[in-house]
């Protein structure tokens, strides 16, 4: 795909090799988010494709793709602030390519479970492997294109607000704050600091957040009388809206609040305050938010976040989001990282050339247009490359070449 995304790629600042017969840092690069497209998880499964010459000579590889030890020296030379000059830089790069007038902004934090002693992981918050260590990363995605915006590797004790200002700061540079249409996360994110930076801005960014039931907004939620019933977003939900000032906070906020009935058929004990009664007849969400939509318009866009958990999903089965768990905190951070990058274009990739309605997981990608056998044969002063693949998925592959050829950036496609 020529993406002009190479020569961006050789322009900024690897880490050189220690001698005169070291790899060029580039095809390093290319070298592990091909490995990454291709299933790896750990640097050894990179190392693994240095005698395929298919992928050499389809990337143009003089020496082949790096040895395992190779790949480990190269990591071990990032540091935090290289990390912070590369990365960010080539997520704007990608964005451009793929240009969006408003851009609906997911964070979102994971766990990864570490087995080792590696840098940075400890114990923390960790609802599948309790008591392990793990690392704490925390992610922004692009709604609308699918992709990832930013991401940072966090210790594994790190709380879901840990460094997200810095983190949000970061991102804006990446997108410009008048170019986020919103900013939605769940109540993890619901603090005064991160709303108040939003609020900010010369032209305030938008947020909607999901806000913890504490016992001073339930007790706002007790005193209202009024609640109107909508059966658009979910059925039988009813709403209402008020302002929240928490203890701390310099300014009240418009709190959207949604409550459906629980189910009666269990006898349930009687209330010692008949004033919250109410409380246990209903399940209660609460969303922060500086939007001016209805009740109903604020519900169903917090209710579209969800997309954010299956991207999550595929970055940790499909592209080992949770692997390459290398012993130095920044260096487990740039593989971390090389990953979004590959996943981003993977993105780009299945939205752009593949064209299909259907956005496929990686894992159908491989098997449709990567996992062929494919051998090369000389043909006068040229190389041929051989696929074993007739009919139908012979004129899937046509097309794909015919689009990759023909196709130039800024890229679109289509929200379905």
């Amino acid at each position: 795909m020529t993406s002009g995304l190479r020569d961006f790629l050789a322009d900024l600042p690897w880490p050189e090799p220690g001698s005169n017969r070291g790899y060029d840092p580039l095809d390093i690069v290319e070298g592990f988010l091909t490995s990454v497209v291709l299933g790896a998880r750990r640097l050894e499964h990179s190392g693994m494709l240095r005698t395929d010459e298919v992928v050499r000579e389809i990337f143009g590889w003089k020496r082949g793709m790096a040895s395992a030890s190779t790949f480990s020296r190269f990591f071990s030379k990032f540091t935090v602030d290289m990390n912070d000059e590369i990365f960010p830089a080539i997520m704007r790069e990608l964005l451009r390519k793929v240009p969006l007038r408003y851009m609906t902004l997911d964070i979102d934090s994971s766990v990864i479970t570490r087995y080792g002693n590696q840098e940075g992981a400890e114990k923390g918050y960790n609802p599948d492997r309790q008591g392990r260590k793990s690392h704490h990363p925390l992610l922004a995605f692009c709604d609308e294109r699918k992709m990832v915006v930013n991401a940072w590797m966090r210790s594994g004790d790190s709380g879901s607000t840990t460094n997200a200002i810095e983190f949000l700061q970061e991102t804006l540079t990446i997108v410009p704050p008048e170019l986020i249409g919103l900013v939605r996360a769940d109540s993890g994110f619901a603090s005064d600091q991160i709303m108040s930076f939003l609020e900010a801005f010369v032209r305030a960014v938008k947020y909607l957040f999901r806000a913890r039931l504490t016992p001073g907004l339930k007790a706002e939620i007790a005193a209202i009388k009024r609640w109107d019933r909508y059966d658009q977003v979910v059925k039988g939900a009813e709403y209402a809206e008020t302002m929240f000032k928490a203890e701390g906070w310099k300014k009240a906020r418009r709190v959207v609040l949604v409550r459906r009935l629980k189910n009666e058929e269990c006898p349930r004990q009687k209330e010692l305050f008949p004033e919250y009664a109410e409380l246990n007849r209903y399940e209660y969400a609460a969303y922060f938010t500086n939007m001016e939509e209805s009740v109903v318009a604020v519900h169903r866009r917090y209710n579209q976040r969800g997309e954010s958990e299956n991207r999550i999903k595929e970055l940790k089965y499909d592209f080992g989001m949770d692997g390459f768990a290398l012993q130095r905190f920044p260096s487990m951070e740039a593989a971390f990282r090389l990953v979004m990058v590959a996943y981003n274009i993977m993105t780009i990739f299945k939205r752009v050339i593949m064209q299909g309605e259907v956005c496929r997981r990686m894992a159908t990608v491989r098997f449709q247009c990567i996992a062929i056998g494919s051998y090369l044969v000389q043909s006068g002063r040229q190389k041929k490359m051989k696929l074993s693949a007739e009919g139908k998925r012979r004129h899937f592959l046509e097309q794909l070449f015919h689009n990759l050829e023909h196709i130039r950036p800024p890229y679109s496609f289509s929200n379905a």
